[in-house]
């Protein structure tokens, strides 16, 4: 199985969120959620404004429950 390695260097984060920037803002912030949640990409994306926003359009906070993945091969 290959591992990913995370990238710890901030230009490169910064150059990475200008990028996603330039396409579309909601990549950005999909980006920025990820990288201060820890929280993994299937979890983010099932997010709906309703998890976030109150009735009175405030963000008050996220309660949200992490979704863990199934692995098929047995952990060592």
């Amino acid at each position: 199985m290959q591992t990913v390695q995370p990238i710890k260097d901030r230009e490169k984060i910064e150059a990475i969120q200008k990028i996603l920037r330039a396409f579309m803002l909601r990549n950005e912030l999909l980006s920025v959620l990820g990288i201060n949640t820890g929280l993994r990409i299937s979890d983010i994306l099932a997010l709906k404004v309703s998890d976030v926003l109150t009735k009175a359009g405030v963000v008050d906070r996220l309660d949200l429950r992490e979704k863990k993945t199934k692995r098929s091969e047995s952990l060592p």
